[in-house]
């Protein structure tokens, strides 16, 4: 858990783009405020013309009394309207922001969130924040302006009432406010256990078939009840704690109450005190208890959302590419490896020393055994990870490789890598400005021609992860996807596993043919057939 001031500060961060119009909801609060003392005192005015203790005309005040509401109802109705389209605004703009960070945070190979947790943070974390600065934090500022100013009309109207409540409620908010540090801590374990009912829910709905078919339903569903047991044990925990808060609240009111209550009917007994007056002290002590009421409301809010900014600042903190610019090499640029290494973290070696020159305009093929490092290669090529020795540099011109080079590779990357959406929008992440000529060119290239012929063609729908295709359909999708990329280096990580024999064959003929000379090409592959297509292999391991 962060410390208090620096998840005070991240959360005056985020909020000084909207200064402005939260000063604009301030202003309509306090709007709020001057017409609700203005309530007070029309209603103490009509009751003392209608009890003859003033004499003026009781239409008219009547008339006051009524417009002042409908003044109400105006300004609450536009400051509703302003909140709404504050909050959802400054929700897209943060989410954004964030969503920016994590999807350009350094990679090492292992995420440092599991998705749904991400996921989590993205959206209720960042609710919770927002709610927190767009609909909490200017009430508090209306609720203190509203409190001094019922507070000063109290005490022109009766000092000796005023000082009575000025001395009960304090005592009450005081008691309330020890219990502040216990519940942020709760509250952070409660975050953080709904993270992990999230992450379990998407991982589990995602791989449901696997899951059933190890026959481990039910025991998914068990490690379900077990996590929400926790966040219903630490809930009710809060609540605990929560409740003695309010409990001090609710002794401070009663007693403000009782108070004014028994002081005005000594007033009206003793005759220093009229009706009119009688409401104005009954309502003055609402208004006076009321924001101190929400003050204690807002509390718990505050907490949620010191919470939820710590949790924000791991996504926000995390490091992030530093890139100057694409650099594109035309043609078809060369690989060179000199003295290579890499490991993951404090694992063994995965590459060592490794050298190798892919020429331009050649096809490799990449073998070797499963965990000797290809896959491990290819994103080290592409500057995704970093090597702990040697370097990579691409040439003509010499450059190393870095995230501004990245621009030069078409990779189709291992497994299922569609996502939710029709064929047309997989294919246009390469190229967003693709003509329907240009699908149709690539997809045909890519021997899943298929899709032309489907009933909705580029509009077939592909659910999550590729869901209604085949593997095979799915892998071509995605090297059709890949080869409208503009790079000059063709990378295929086990591209073609999921594809029957003759279908391989005839799409690595097929590239082979289109890009022989144009495109440097690495094949990763167990398979027999990319090697004889290929001008050199490079072995992995022993």
């Amino acid at each position: 858990m962060r410390p208090f001031r620096e998840c005070w500060r991240a959360l005056m961060h985020t909020m000084r783009p909207i200064r402005g119009r939260l000063t604009l909801l301030c202003t309509l609060g306090l709007v709020q405020v001057a017409a609700s003392l203005s309530f007070v005192w029309c209603s103490k005015r009509t009751v003392d013309i209608a009890t003859g203790h003033l004499d003026a005309p009781l239409g008219k005040a009547i008339a006051l009394l009524i417009g002042v509401m409908l003044l109400q109802v105006a300004v609450r109705v536009a400051y509703n309207y302003c909140e709404g389209l504050l909050e959802v605004g400054s929700r897209n703009s943060v989410r954004a922001s964030v969503f920016a960070k994590v999807m350009r945070s350094v990679w090492n190979g292992r995420d440092s969130f599991h998705s749904g947790d991400a996921v989590n943070r993205l959206e209720e974390d960042i609710r919770v924040v927002i709610d927190f600065l767009v609909s909490t934090l200017p009430q508090i500022v209306v609720t203190l302006c509203q409190f001094a100013a019922a507070t000063v009309f109290l005490f022109l109207l009766s000092p000796q009432l005023g000082w009575i409540l000025l001395f009960i409620m304090p005592v009450a908010v005081l008691g309330s406010r020890l219990f502040f540090r216990k519940m942020r801590s709760i509250t952070m374990d409660i975050r953080d256990a709904d993270s992990r009912v999230q992450a379990h829910l998407q991982e589990n709905i995602q791989r449901r078939i696997v899951v059933r078919s190890l026959g481990s339903t039910d025991s998914v569903l068990d490690r379900l009840d077990d996590i929400q047991d926790e966040v219903k044990q630490k809930t009710v925990t809060r609540l605990n704690y929560s409740v003695v808060a309010r409990a001090f609240m609710q002794l401070g009111f009663m007693g403000g109450y009782a108070a004014a209550f028994i002081w005005s009917v000594k007033g009206l007994y003793d005759h220093t005190v009229t009706y009119g007056l009688m409401t104005a002290f009954l309502q003055l002590v609402g208004q006076v208890q009321r924001p101190v009421s929400d003050i204690a409301r807002q509390i718990p809010a505050f907490i949620r959302a010191l919470s939820s900014e710590d949790r924000l600042l791991s996504l926000t903190g995390l490091e992030q590419e530093k890139g100057k610019g694409d650099i594109f090499l035309k043609g078809a640029p060369g690989i060179r490896l000199e003295d290579l290494s890499f490991s993951y973290e404090q694992d063994s070696p995965v590459l060592e020393h490794l050298d190798f020159d892919f020429k331009p305009g050649s096809f490799t093929a990449i073998t070797g055994q499963t965990g000797e490092g290809k896959s491990t290669l290819i994103k080290l090529i592409m500057a995704l990870l970093k090597p702990v020795g040697g370097k990579i540099v691409l040439y003509d011109p010499e450059v190393e490789v870095s995230v501004d080079t990245i621009c030069n590779f078409m990779y189709v990357p291992q497994g299922n890598s569609l996502m939710s959406g029709t064929v047309r929008q997989n294919l246009l992440l390469a190229k967003p400005d693709a003509t329907d000529a240009e699908l149709a060119e690539v997809l045909e290239l890519a021997q899943a021609g298929f899709v032309m012929e489907m009933p909705l063609g580029l509009e077939t729908v592909c659910s999550e992860v590729g869901a209604g295709l085949s593997e095979g359909q799915a892998q071509r999708i995605a090297i059709a996807r890949a080869l409208l990329r503009p790079g000059g280096i063709l990378i295929l990580d086990e591209a073609t596993s999921a594809l029957d024999a003759a279908t391989e064959d005839a799409l690595l003929a097929a590239i082979a043919a289109r890009y022989a000379g144009s495109k440097t090409i690495l094949c990763i592959t167990h398979r027999p057939a990319a090697t004889s297509y290929a001008d050199g292999i490079l072995h992995l391991g022993k």
